[in-house]
């Protein structure tokens, strides 16, 4: 009797503990895995914030350009590249030519001696200028061409003069084109836009001046408004 009641006691808690097991009460919860391990140097980027895009379009400027039709054939060319440039213009400083000119000594005798050395190496027309840092020089010459200013300081050194020059500017109106160039795009080379090197200001490439800020218009039109209100 005690046998059957321990046979019967062992087949109930094994009916008991299947359906457990079929209802998923007392199935083990499956382990979590471990976090991993940082790695030391790993760079942690946020998924929120995507890495910023090397290849973004940007804006460069090329020029100065000393007259606007050297401007419109560069535009045009760049149009035929499938750019969209636009044309600027500025202010800003050209060569005016380049002064020959010679030092006067300090004391009287070695510059009597200097324009007589001046005068026999064949140099006629040698008056006295007001020259750099206004200080009075003798002038062999202002020239438009180069090449003509460097022949004439050669000429008074060969003769013993020691001549200098020094180039003269003045302000002129300047033109810029500014260019978005493609994502991929590499550097302009300004040579590719068939530009005159030999005359006008050298031409380069840079970056686009920074747009003015969105208060700084309306700021000067209130304050010419209220200068003349007074």
């Amino acid at each position: 009797m005690r046998y059957l009641k321990g046979l019967l006691f062992f087949l109930v808690l094994a009916n008991v503990g299947y359906y457990l097991y079929v209802r998923g009460v007392a199935a083990p919860a499956p382990p979590q895995p471990a976090p991993p391990a940082p790695v030391s140097g790993a760079i942690k980027v946020s998924a929120a914030v995507p890495p910023p895009d090397a290849n973004a379009a940007r804006c460069v400027s090329l020029g100065p350009f000393g007259e606007s039709t050297e401007a419109a054939r560069a535009e045009a060319t760049l149009r035929s590249g499938g750019y969209a440039p636009r044309q600027r213009s500025a202010e800003g400083p050209v060569q005016a030519g380049m002064f020959v000119y010679v030092p006067i000594p300090a004391s009287p005798a070695a510059a009597a001696m200097l324009r007589k050395m001046i005068k026999g190496a064949g140099f006629g027309d040698a008056p006295d200028v007001t020259g750099p840092h206004a200080v009075t020089v003798i002038s062999l010459g202002v020239f438009n061409d180069p090449k003509r200013a460097q022949t004439r300081l050669a000429l008074a050194q060969q003769a013993g003069i020691a001549a200098q020059g020094v180039e003269r500017r003045r302000v002129a109106t300047l033109y810029w084109l500014d260019v978005d160039l493609k994502p991929n795009d590499g550097a302009i080379n300004p040579a590719d836009l068939h530009a005159d090197s030999t005359r006008g200001p050298q031409l380069s490439v840079t970056d686009c001046p920074a747009a003015p800020a969105p208060g700084a218009a309306a700021s000067a039109i209130d304050v010419h408004t209220a200068s003349v209100a007074r």
